[in-house]
């Protein structure tokens, strides 16, 4: 692990722990994560503090792989807003996918109770953030509402979408996929729906040329 980053150790350390688990059924000790990867014990203690982080940053990894995977696109930012949170959902999910019996053994006493600070849920709100605002075709509106607390309210409605998709029997879970482009493309349209600005604009000209008033204010 000598010519990887830290960020490729830590990811090949939560591997291997989330491998481990899946073995035993329920979470691993230190020796047994070690084992797995290959490493001795204080090669884990050099990038964590403890067991459970490791399993965390598995998860907060997720969001942060995606990043890495679309920086490499280059057709990546000639995708419609509704089309790159669809992309992020379903990315996460498939890399969800690849461990699952561990996604569903510890999303919800791991993830979802601990929404508040877990470092997945962070990691989306960021990714989110990313994802919205560099986006070309927002409305002004939209740029002057979007409040951290907006990305907060979309990275927890994500958690609902993760728990939905992990109890979806439908074939190739195309419920999931049909939740994705309602839920994506009524953000994408609260987001880039020039309406508002058209009607902002308008009531700034009558407002300016007199043609409305409001009471007890008066133009300067």
């Amino acid at each position: 692990m000598e010519n990887l980053s830290e960020f490729e150790q830590k990811l090949f350390i939560a591997t291997a722990a989330v491998q481990a688990w899946e073995v035993r059924g329920e979470q691993p000790g230190l020796f047994e994560i070690a084992e797995t990867a290959g490493i001795p014990p204080s090669g884990i203690y050099a990038l964590f503090p403890n067991v459970p982080s490791v399993f965390n940053f598995w998860y907060e990894s997720l969001p942060q792989r995606y990043r890495l995977m679309i920086a490499e696109l280059d057709e990546y930012s000639e995708l419609t807003l509704s089309e790159k949170l669809t992309n992020m959902m379903l990315t996460i999910t498939d890399m969800m996918e690849e461990q699952l019996p561990f996604v569903r053994a510890t999303f919800n006493p791991m993830v979802f109770k601990n929404q508040s600070w877990h470092p997945f849920c962070k990691e989306n709100e960021a990714l989110l953030k990313e994802i919205i605002s560099t986006h070309q075709g927002l409305s002004r509106t939209a740029q002057i509402v979007l409040w951290d607390d907006v990305y907060a309210f979309l990275s927890k409605e994500f958690l609902h979408v993760i728990k939905f998709w992990m109890r979806d029997t439908s074939p190739d879970r195309q419920k999931t996929m049909a939740l994705l482009d309602t839920f994506n493309g009524l953000v994408s349209e609260l987001m880039t729906n020039r309406i508002i600005d058209k009607g902002t604009d308008l009531a700034r000209f009558f407002w300016d040329e007199g043609l409305i008033k409001i009471p007890f204010v008066s133009k300067k």
